[in-house]
């Protein structure tokens, strides 16, 4: 009898076990079919997400920058030659004041402008229409550059608007801000026109090809008479040696060109920079291929990022024309010109990590040859550059 109820027992305990088991699985079973379900309503949502990130996309901020740069400095100078008294002067003055813009429009149009709120030219006289062009023309003038660029594929820019004329040399790629010295042919030539440019950039980003069509720096903006300079040039980038070589056919009268080939060299080793820029100008007509030129050299050392100690000289010399030649074909370095020059200055940034604060010094000494004189000119300077950033959106 014992043994019986023992085993009705084991029965009924199995059952109850077999049983519990089978709540057990239907429950897990249960679930996972939840989690299943949780699972799909997810993936529809992201779906939808991506479906209309795709057919309405969000709208992206495009960059854009706002800068003011400034420069003030005092500055004097002494002029003297054998027939003259000498003559001094000293003064506080504010060198420059520029307002500079750029931005996106969209991933392939881009803009760019800088004007220099300080300009001899820049005037407004609105009495007459002759006046009325002429201050729109006094307003450009003050303006550097104001262009739109277009950058179909990675490869190719085109720029149209007032840019810079491309003729080459390191001393032309300084922002005026930075240079202290100018060589005879630099500090006279128009570098500002309106054009057109065409830039092809290698896959690397070592080489830049550009062509370029402007309005000639010796063109009147008052007149529809054309003249055109046309440019083309190649900036390489290989860390120790750069180049910014270019090749020019300037018109300086209505059919008339004289030919700039600019061989810009820099050479970089460590805190160490030397730059040395040969311009050959040359006319034809019986003038001399190698007689009319600027040669420019410049060393600067660079000390911690915070401080730059630069020498610099030059010399324009034209010898392609006799002296007092009426029909000169350089209109910038005249026939029989002699034009010498050399100095030296620092550069400190007081704040670390930064150019927007910059303190300056420079001296410069010089003579010049024209017309059976020669002066001599010596320049000293003391002063600050400093810059504004008013709005920036990267």
């Amino acid at each position: 009898m014992k043994k019986t109820l023992l085993f009705v027992l084991c029965i009924v305990h199995c059952a109850f076990c077999i049983n519990l088991n089978a709540e057990t699985l239907e429950e897990k079973v249960a679930r996972l079919e939840s989690k299943l379900a949780s699972l799909e309503a997810k993936t529809e949502a992201t779906d939808s997400v991506i479906i209309a990130e795709v057919i309405e996309p969000k709208k992206k901020m495009q960059p854009i920058s706002v800068k003011f740069d400034a420069r003030f400095d005092w500055q004097s100078s002494f002029t003297h030659n054998a027939d003259a008294k000498p003559s001094y002067a000293s003064n506080f003055n504010g060198r420059y004041l520029m307002f500079v813009l750029d931005g996106n429009i969209s991933p392939k149009f881009s803009y760019s402008l800088r004007y220099r709120m300080i300009h001899p030219s820049h005037t407004h006289d609105f009495d007459t229409v002759n006046s009325l062009v002429g201050s729109w023309r006094g307003v450009f003038n003050a303006t550097d550059w104001a262009n739109l660029t277009y950058r179909p594929t990675k490869n190719w820019e085109i720029t149209a608007g007032k840019m810079l004329v491309f003729y080459g040399s390191y001393e032309f790629d300084y922002n005026p801000l930075d240079v202290y010295m100018w060589s005879g042919w630099g500090g006279r030539v128009g570098c500002f026109q309106f054009g057109v440019l065409g830039k092809y950039i290698t896959n690397d980003g070592r080489n830049n090809i550009l062509f370029q069509i402007n309005n000639s720096p010796f063109a009147d903006p008052l007149s529809l008479g054309a003249m055109y300079s046309y440019s083309v040039q190649w900036n390489g980038k290989f860390g120790v040696f750069n180049a910014l070589y270019s090749d020019n056919l300037i018109e300086y009268q209505p059919g008339r060109f004289i030919n700039y080939i600019s061989l810009g060299n820099q050479f970089n080793f460590g805190p160490v920079k030397f730059e040395l820029d040969y311009m050959n100008r040359y006319g034809g007509r019986g003038t001399h291929f190698l007689k009319d030129f600027s040669l420019i050299g410049k060393l600067n050392y660079n000390c911690m990022n915070r401080l730059n100690i630069f020498v610099k000289g030059g010399l324009d010399y034209n010898m392609a024309q006799e002296e007092g030649e009426t029909d000169a074909i350089d209109m910038l370095i005249r026939p029989g010109e002699r034009n010498v020059y050399y100095g030296a200055g620092l550069e400190f940034f007081p704040i670390k990590d930064s150019k927007n604060v910059r303190i300056h010094a420079f001296w410069q000494s010089g003579s010049n040859n024209l017309d059976g004189q020669s002066w001599n000119n010596h320049n000293v300077g003391i002063g600050f550059k400093w810059r504004l950033v008013a709005f920036e959106r990267k």
